[in-house]
């Protein structure tokens, strides 16, 4: 464990070679949660991703390591660093193709820049040559074509902006590449990165080797969120350094993130859109998802190719229910609205892992892998469940997440108070009985949907419906002065909570709604009242939400959830659920008119 300090950190690790080899692993414990990317070291390696290894050197001929800086110049160490930047006097000499695939198997390759035009309209010449068959696209429209090796040059107006032009060379010899400039009023113009690309100043990126031309259309040809496939093998961009590659990374906090966090938030957000008709926040729901999803095929591609993944952490582990079921939820909602393919690729995937591969107790409840039951999964399991029913009509999906809340009550109910310890410990056989407010949240949310969702003659409605009431009416006798509940909720000295308050609030307007509810007018007061705390003490007038518990452990300490897991603001545990809360309240109010 080491301790880092804000900003940049160096690494540097002497190995010493034995027979048994030598090497190392390091990173972070947590990677899906915390991944650490490392960044290459040298001023001449400025902006590279990834590691830089010495040659073999002598133990006492080796690197000055107390003065040594990642800053400093890379020949100024005295050791030869692999990968090595630039290629030797042979290599350099080879077609551009020969050089970066050498003997690969392949025929089509493609190169692809842009030129900026700054005047309204001009002539611009493009002179090359080629060694192979070539066909070039400006603005993914075909612009030339020439059968045979050789130079070759051709005309074309271009307006001012930037221009796509991608190359594509079919080999036929060992000699494979091109070479192409463009010129304008007889001074040369100088090409662009397409894509803004850190570590190199290169113009030109490369993609290739395909056993075949792609029949695809340029504009899908130059689509950075598109892994390519070389008869099964996958095939992504590459830059003219000896072995260097393209590699996307997510450097966002939230926007394109995958977490189940996120899930609950775009939820709210897609759910409040159609509330208000806004266009704007259903779109960003939307790309948000999409931004994932767009890449899913290339970070499994990474994850294979350099060891672990660059982005998508937590889709491509998919080894726990926090992966998959929260933001797979959210999956279904967009995939109704748009129909887009791609979504329901990867809700199949998660369908299938919490069919089949998620860890489960011998009964069939979930668990996890540290032999512990928490109540949080209802929510991270079951709400995906009832949506994937509601979305296919499988049934073995919705009896699934009915079974889960029958297993978790025997599990996890602490009938004195008529709520949910947070933990089942599997190592000691008992639970944690201390009843957090987020995990109450995410049990009685989720019981809320899949009731909404199971048929009334389904086998285990009213055990549930019975569940749903028992919950509710613990919940409602432990509701604090200000309407906010709090953070253990038998506690009442312990932190006002937002998320678990938005929580009970949905589920009481949804069973409102639907009329699950005994004594309607109980739960209607204490939705009033949970609403008015949000708005006076969560809520401030710019919109900011506070009292949300940050991301949690667990323990069999009250004292870890009242005094070290404490609150942030604008945290995204809560955000959506806050959202959610006013909408299904909204809703309730409208089907009481």
């Amino acid at each position: 464990k080491l301790t880092l300090v804000k900003g940049w950190n160096s690494f540097l690790i002497k190995s010493q070679k034995t027979p048994a080899g030598f090497g190392c692993i390091i990173g972070s414990t947590s990677g899906k949660w915390c991944p650490l990317h490392f960044m290459s070291p040298f001023n001449e390696r400025y902006g590279q991703g990834g590691w830089v290894y010495s040659e073999l050197t002598d133990c006492d001929k080796g690197l000055d390591e107390e003065n040594i800086d990642a800053q400093m110049s890379e020949s100024s160490t005295g050791l030869k660093w692999y990968p090595v930047l630039e290629w030797d006097d042979i290599e350099s000499q080879k077609p551009v193709f020969s050089r970066i695939f050498g003997q690969e198997a392949g025929i089509a390759a493609y190169g692809w820049t842009k030129l900026f035009i700054l005047e309204h309209s001009c002539s611009v010449a493009f002179v090359g040559e080629t060694s192979e068959p070539v066909n070039i696209w400006i603005d993914n429209q075909k612009v030339f074509y020439m059968e045979n090796a050789g130079n070759f040059e051709f005309n074309i107006n271009l307006g001012h902006g930037d221009h796509d032009i991608l190359v594509e060379s079919c080999r036929r010899s060992e000699e494979w590449g091109f070479t192409l400039t463009a010129v304008v009023n007889g001074k040369q113009k100088d090409f662009k990165q397409p894509c803004d690309i850190k570590g190199t100043d290169g113009e030109w990126i490369f993609l290739g080797p395909f056993n075949s031309p792609l029949s695809i259309p340029p504009n899908e040809i130059t689509d950075v969120y598109r892994l390519f496939d070389n008869d099964g093998k996958g095939v992504y961009w590459s830059i003219d350094k000896p072995g260097f590659r393209v590699r996307p990374y997510l450097e966002n906090n939230l926007y394109g993130k995958w977490h189940y966090h996120l899930g609950v938030t775009l939820y709210g957000l897609f759910r409040v859109s159609k509330l208000l008709q806004r266009e704007d926040i259903k779109n960003y729901t939307i790309n948000h998802a999409e931004e994932c999803i767009k890449m899913y095929e290339y970070s499994l591609y990474d994850r294979e190719e350099y060891g672990y993944q660059s982005l998508n952490h937590q889709l491509v582990e998919l080894d726990a229910l926090d992966d998959c079921g929260s933001f797979g939820a959210a999956v279904i909602e967009l995939y109704r609205e748009t129909g887009e393919k791609s979504f329901l690729k990867v809700i199949e995937k998660i369908a299938d892992y919490i069919a089949n591969r998620q860890i489960r107790k011998e009964d069939g409840a979930f668990c996890r892998g540290d032999e512990t039951i928490w109540v949080d999964d209802l929510y991270m399991g079951n709400q995906f469940l009832a949506k994937y029913y509601n979305l296919t009509g499988k049934r073995g999906y919705i009896d699934d997440a009915a079974r889960q809340f029958l297993l978790y009550k025997k599990y996890l109910y602490m009938p004195e108070y008529g709520v949910m310890s947070h933990i089942y410990d599997l190592k000691y056989n008992t639970p944690t009985f201390v009843p957090w407010g987020r995990g109450n949240g995410w049990a009685l949310f989720s019981l809320s949907e899949v009731l909404e969702s199971l048929p009334e003659s389904h086998n285990d409605y009213m055990q549930l419906l019975g569940f749903y009431k028992e919950l509710c009416e613990g919940y409602l006798k432990l509701q604090g002065k200000n309407g906010l509940w709090h953070q253990v909720l038998t506690d009442p000295e312990s932190y006002e909570e937002t998320s678990c308050t938005a929580m009970f609030t949905y589920a009481f307007a949804k069973g409102v709604r639907f009329g699950w509810l005994d004594d309607t007018e109980r739960y209607v007061g204490s939705i009033y009242k949970a609403l008015e705390g949000l708005m006076t003490i969560s809520i401030d007038c710019k919109g900011n939400v506070y009292g949300v518990c940050r991301g949690s452990n667990f323990s069999y300490s009250e004292q870890y959830y009242k005094k070290d897991l404490l609150w942030v603001t604008n945290d995204t545990h809560g955000i959506g659920i806050v959202l959610l809360a006013a909408d299904e309240t909204i809703k309730m109010i409208e089907s009481r008119r």
